[in-house]
């Protein structure tokens, strides 16, 4: 079955409009996937890779990957206007709780597939499938109680899988989606039982595995399957090989106040410009 839209929802939070930080009170989602505050420290123990990623007028959720690297969404790097954001106006404030983050970092240098690009309006479905972004930090977090997270291998249908996430009305710490279904795949996109919020594009799709979670997608849209309220989300084993790659080999570091790299896709990337599903980012 083909990705349906039916309804279009708010894209990321308005920029040019400085947000507040507040501990505001949690917006109620029903059904699968409830949201559940972590603003406790032993609620929020374990996810303290999960963390805020800044641009200094709006946010997205965002994951450490490495010491030294951030999985988010490629989107989250522009502004209202198309116009990529310097990679120096960018901050991770890691495990981010009731404003005070476990580490704090600045970006260097930021890494996106070559045919990803930022759009006005809802975004096709084949630049959904390329929605992923690579940042690398100005100096690794070390702490022992920050421990990144590692990446697996595409979700199937459904697998049960969890969302860590900030967003709208609760910025100031992270909130957890447990229970959420992978209801219907095609390439590289997931589609999710649960909702989204302005400020959770970026944030990582975790399945359980023996040796712990594991990353196997990044929040990229909202939308409709089957005439319900769903996430999608873009499966990170097809691209993020070839942006760590680049991460550990391409030499040097981007200009103050520059772009970014922005690499060609990977091999067995292709043939998803064919699809014609369009989406709006949360």
């Amino acid at each position: 079955m083909r990705l349906v839209i039916a309804r279009l929802l708010i894209a990321l939070l308005p920029l040019g409009v400085p947000f507040v930080v507040t501990a505001q009170s949690l917006p109620q989602i029903s059904g699968a996937g409830t949201v559940r505050p972590l603003v406790s420290a032993d609620a929020a123990r374990g996810w303290e890779a999960v963390g805020r990623l800044d641009t200094g007028v709006s946010f997205c959720s965002a994951t450490l990957v490495a010491p030294d690297l951030v999985l988010t969404a490629a989107h989250c790097l522009y502004d209202d206007n198309n116009r990529r954001i310097a990679d120096d106006a960018l901050s991770f404030a890691a495990g981010l709780r009731n404003g005070r983050p476990e580490a704090t970092r600045r970006v260097t240098r930021s890494f996106v597939p070559g045919d990803f690009r930022s759009t006005q309006g809802p975004p096709p479905m084949s630049l959904i499938a390329h929605d992923i972004a690579l940042l690398e930090l100005d100096q690794p977090i070390l702490s022992g109680l920050v421990v990144p997270i590692r990446t697996g291998i595409q979700g199937h249908l459904r697998d049960v899988v969890t969302i860590v996430s900030y967003g709208r009305d609760r910025e100031s710490y992270a909130s957890i989606q447990e229970d959420c279904e992978i209801v219907g795949r095609e390439e590289a996109i997931t589609a999710l039982t649960c909702k989204v919020v302005q400020g959770s594009s970026g944030s990582p799709i975790l399945r359980q595995t023996p040796s712990g979670f594991e990353v196997v997608a990044v929040v990229s849209a909202m939308g409709q399957w089957n005439g319900e309220d769903a996430a999608f989300a873009v499966d990170v084993d097809a691209l993020l090989p070839g942006l760590m790659a680049a991460a550990r080999t391409v030499p040097g570091r981007s200009p103050r106040g520059g772009n970014g790299v922005a690499l060609r896709p990977v091999a067995g990337d292709g043939g998803r410009g064919n699809l014609s599903a369009r989406f709006i980012r949360p």
